[in-house]
C-alpha cells in the first residue's frame, strides 16, 4: 500500500533543445550525442527506453500511437537496438482502471519490448489481476529483486533475468522494482546481493557480453549506490519517479539513464560490447513533428470511444481553477486537497479525513468551467475504498508524522505529503518528521481524545504502522466505505457549483524560534523580534504571517533583520482580532529565509557532499517558526480576552475578522465563511511558487480490489463486487 505518486517527477524548466535532424524526420534531441551518430556500427547494442505509461493511451503532449511511431524510427536509424520498459505500466488513471490493464497489454503485445520492469502499480488491482495480465503479454516482465514466497523463486509470470542477442552482441536483462515493495504473494529481495548474484549468472554462466536493467527504483541516489556496489551492470535505464536527466550519469562503469514518465521523453543509450558508452540522446516529444502508427491508432481509438461514452457526463462546474498537480499536493495545503478531503469527510460522516498526495493523480490543473465524470476518475482513479475507523489524538499525530518526508533522505525535499480535513498543525523535517500543535476542529488534541477518521489506503498503511497494527486488515480495523473518486463524485454532484478554499491547515517549519525576545509598538504596529536562525543568509520579507489555532491568518506588515534578530511588525488592530476569542488561540508567526546548505550539513545516505538546499518543490527557502505570548502582548482583549469570536476555520484574509465557522462545504461558492485567499498557492508560507517543478515523493500505492466496476459505482457496478475486501 506504498505511496507513489508514482507516484514520477518531471522538470521542465530543465528542458533545452538541441535538435537534429535524420532521415527526413524533424526530431527534438536534448543531451549527448545527436541522431543517428551511432546508427549502422557493428558491435554496438542501441536501448530505446522507456515506458511507464499509468494505463494511458496519451498525455498533454503526444499519444501512444505517435510514440510508438517514434520508436520505429529509432529502431530504422539505429541497427541493433533493444525496447526497454520502466514499469508502472497499467496503473493509476482512468484508462487503467476502467479497463485493470487490458488496455496496456494490448498496446504492449503490439509494440513487442524486450522486457519491462515491473512497477509498483502493476498490481492495483490485486495480485491475481496482475498475474493474469503478465500471463497475457507476449514480453518478460522483469523482477531481480522480487521472489516467491519461498524467497527463492521468481516472482509468478515474471522473470529475474533473461538473455537476448542483437547484433552478435548478448545481452542479459533485469528489473528493479521499488525497494520494500512487493505483492502479498512475494518477498522484496536485497537490491546489491540480488543483483550481483543475477549479473555473476549472466556473465559467467551465460556469457554475455552486456548487462543491462530496466529500473523501477526510485530516484537517482539508490541508483548511484547500486552502481558502486556492484560489478558488471553496464547500464540502469527508467526511474520511478519519472526523473529526467538531461546528460547521462556514469558511475563506475554503470551508465544511468533517465527520461521520465508516459509520452514526453524518450531515450537512446548506445554501447559497445564491451559496456562503453558511444552516444546517448534525449528526444522531447513536444519538440517533434510526429506522424501516428496506424495499427496503434486504432487500438487507442477503440478503447477511449468507449470511456467517452461512459464518462462524458458533466456532473459540476469549477467557479475557479482546480489544482490537482503533484507538487501542490505534496508540499502545500491546496485547494482541491481541501475539497476531496471535505468529500472522505462528508460522504462518511467523519470528523477528519487524509488523503495521499500522490492519491490526487492527474498531475495537471483544470481550468474553470464544467467538469465531467470522467476527470473526477482521472484525477483519482485508485479502486481501493477510503478506510473510516475511529482514531485517538495520540495515533492522529503519529499518523500525521509518518506521512512527513524528511531531508536528507526525501528525494524531492521535506514534504508533509498529504491534504487534510478539519485538521490544523505544523511540520518539521529535517532528520526526523516532528508534527506539532494539531488541533482538530479548533480545538487542541489530546492524547486521549477520539475522533472518527476517513483514510485513504496509503494513510490507512500509515496508521498501521503508527499504531503497530500491521497485521489489521481495513474491515477489522473499521469499515470499508467507498473508493475516493466515487466519494468525491457524489460530493462533487450535490455541490454543483465547486469554489473550494484554503484554510492555513497546514504550516512547516525548519527553525523554531520560540517566543519573541522582545515585543514593542511602532506606531499602529506592533513589533516582535525573534532570534535570526543560526544558519540564516537573508529572509524573505513577503512571506512572514500570523495563523491561529483556528486557521485565520493575518500577513505581516513589515520585516527587518537587526543584530541578530528579525523583527516582524504586524497591524496592532489585527493582531488583537487574531488574538481574541479562544482563552488560548495558539498564535504562531511563520516567515522564510535562506538556508546555509553548509551549516545544516544535511548528507544523504552512500554520498559525501551536503544537500544544496532548500530542495522542494514549492518552497525556495527554509520556514522559521516563532510562538506568540497572548498574555504578554500589549493589546486590550477586555477581562475575558473574548472582545470576538473566532469560532470556526478562518479565513485567511489579511484583515484577520472573524468568522462563521467551519459547517458548511468548502465547495460550495464560501456559504460558509471558510478561508478564501484568492487561490494564492503562497497562503501557507510559499510566497514564491515554481509552478514548473512538479514533486511526486513516493508514489500513492493502492490495495488492489475487482477494479473497474468497483471504482465506478456510477456506471454499472454490481452489488457484490462492491463488497470485495481491499
Amino acid at each position: 500500500m506504498g505511496e507513489s505518486p508514482t507516484q514520477g517527477e518531471i522538470d521542465e524548466g530543465r528542458r533545452a533543445v538541441l535538435g537534429a535532424t535524420a532521415g527526413g524526420l524533424a526530431l527534438g534531441a536534448l543531451g549527448t550525442g545527436t541522431v543517428g551518430s551511432a546508427a549502422g556500427q557493428e558491435g554496438t547494442v542501441t536501448v530505446i527506453h522507456d515506458t511507464h505509461f499509468h494505463g494511458r493511451f496519451e498525455d498533454d503532449v503526444a499519444n501512444i500511437a505517435e510514440y510508438w511511431w517514434l520508436i520505429q524510427e529509432l529502431q530504422a536509424e539505429h541497427e541493433n537496438t533493444l525496447f526497454v520498459g520502466a514499469g508502472d505500466e497499467f496503473s493509476p488513471s482512468l484508462a487503467g482502471s476502467w479497463f485493470e490493464g487490458e488496455n496496456v497489454v494490448e498496446a504492449l503485445n503490439e509494440m513487442e519490448p524486450d522486457g519491462i520492469a515491473v512497477g509498483n502499480h502493476e498490481n492495483d488491482f490485486g495480485d491475481d489481476r496482475m498475474k493474469e495480465l503478465f500471463a497475457d503479454s507476449d514480453f518478460p516482465w522483469l523482477a531481480t529483486n522480487l521472489a516467491a514466497e519461498d524467497g527463492e523463486s521468481p516472482y509468478p509470470e515474471t522473470e529475474q533475468w533473461v538473455t537476448t542477442e542483437v547484433g552478435g552482441v548478448s545481452v542479459g536483462l533485469l528489473g528493479f522494482v521499488p525497494r520494500g515493495w512487493a505483492p502479498d504473494d512475494g518477498v522484496n529481495l536485497d537490491l546489491a546481493e540480488s543483483t550481483q548474484a543475477a549479473i555473476d549468472r549472466l556473465r559467467e554462466e551465460e556469457g554475455v557480453d552486456l548487462v543491462v536493467a530496466g529500473s523501477h527504483l526510485g530516484g537517482e541516489s539508490p541508483k548511484r549506490t547500486l552502481a558502486r556496489e556492484v560489478d558488471g551492470l553496464d547500464a540502469i535505464v527508467g526511474d520511478h519517479y519519472a526523473t529526467i536527466d538531461e546528460e547521462l550519469q556514469e558511475i563506475e562503469g554503470t551508465a544511468i539513464s533517465l527520461a521520465g514518465d508516459e509520452y514526453d521523453h524518450l531515450a537512446t543509450l548506445t554501447l559497445e560490447s564491451d559496456g562503453g558508452v558511444v552516444d546517448r540522446t534525449l528526444y522531447s516529444l513536444a519538440e517533434m513533428e510526429l506522424e501516428a502508427d496506424e495499427a496503434m491508432a486504432a487500438i487507442r481509438e477503440e478503447y477511449n470511444s468507449i470511456l467517452d461514452e461512459e464518462l462524458s457526463e458533466e456532473i459540476a462546474y469549477a467557479g475557479q481553477d482546480l489544482d490537482a498537480r503533484f507538487d501542490s499536493n505534496y508540499n502545500l495545503e491546496n485547494e482541491f486537497g481541501n475539497l476531496v478531503t471535505e468529500a472522505m469527510a462528508e460522504q462518511t460522516d467523519a470528523d477528519v479525513a487524509i488523503q495521499n498526495g500522490g492519491g490526487i493523480r492527474s498531475n495537471r490543473i483544470y481550468e474553470r468551467g464544467p467538469i465531467e465524470a470522467g476527470d473526477v476518475y482521472e484525477i483519482l482513479p485508485f479502486p481501493d475504498p477510503a478506510v473510516k475507523l475511529e482514531i485517538t489524538g495520540a495515533e492522529l499525530k503519529a499518523t500525521l508524522e509518518e506521512a512527513v518526508a524528511v531531508l536528507p533522505g526525501a528525494n524531492f525535499g521535506a514534504q508533509p505529503q498529504i491534504q487534510v480535513h478539519n485538521i490544523h498543525y505544523d511540520w518539521y523535517g529535517l532528520e526526523e518528521p516532528v508534527v506539532e500543535n494539531v488541533h482538530v476542529d479548533g480545538e487542541p488534541v489530546a492524547d486521549d481524545d477520539t475522533f472518527t477518521a476517513t483514510l485513504s489506503g496509503p494513510n490507512f498503511g500509515r496508521w498501521q504502522s503508527a499504531t503497530g497494527n500491521e497485521d489489521l486488515a481495513p474491515a477489522e480495523a473499521g469499515e470499508e466505505t467507498d473508493t475516493i473518486g466515487n466519494l468525491v463524485y457524489d460530493h462533487m454532484a450535490a455541490l454543483g457549483y465547486l469554489q473550494p478554499k484554503l484554510h492555513n491547515r497546514i504550516h512547516r517549519f525548519d527553525e523554531d524560534a520560540g517566543e519573541p525576545l522582545d515585543v514593542f509598538e511602532e506606531g499602529h504596529d506592533l513589533v516582535l523580534a525573534y532570534p535570526e536562525p543560526e544558519h540564516s543568509l537573508a529572509v524573505h520579507e513577503q512571506t512572514f504571517y500570523a495563523v491561529s489555532r483556528h486557521g485565520n491568518r493575518i500577513d505581516a506588515a513589515g520585516v527587518d533583520v537587526e543584530d541578530g534578530e528579525v523583527h516582524v511588525a504586524f497591524d496592532a488592530g489585527q493582531l488583537e482580532t487574531l488574538a481574541t476569542g479562544p482563552a488560548d488561540p495558539t498564535i504562531r508567526v511563520f516567515g522564510g529565509f535562506d538556508p546555509d546548505s553548509d551549516g545544516y550539513d544535511l548528507v544523504p545516505d552512500g554520498e559525501s557532499e551536503p544537500l544544496e538546499l532548500p530542495v522542494a518543490a514549492r518552497f525556495d527557502y527554509f520556514v522559521m517558526r516563532g510562538e506568540v505570548d497572548v498574555d504578554a502582548l500589549p493589546l486590550d482583549l477586555g477581562a475575558d480576552g473574548s472582545a470576538a469570536s473566532t469560532d470556526g476555520e478562518g479565513d485567511g484574509s489579511s484583515g484577520g475578522g472573524d468568522t462563521d465557522g467551519d459547517g458548511g462545504t468548502d465547495g460550495d461558492g464560501g456559504t460558509d465563511g471558510d478561508g478564501d485567499t484568492d487561490g494564492d498557492e503562497g497562503s501557507n508560507g510559499d510566497a514564491s511558487v515554481d509552478d514548473e517543478v512538479p514533486g511526486f515523493g513516493p508514489a500513492a500505492g493502492a490495495a488492489g480490489v475487482a477494479g473497474a466496476a468497483y471504482l465506478y459505482k456510477e456506471y454499472g457496478a454490481d452489488d457484490d463486487e462492491e463488497s470485495i475486501d481491499g
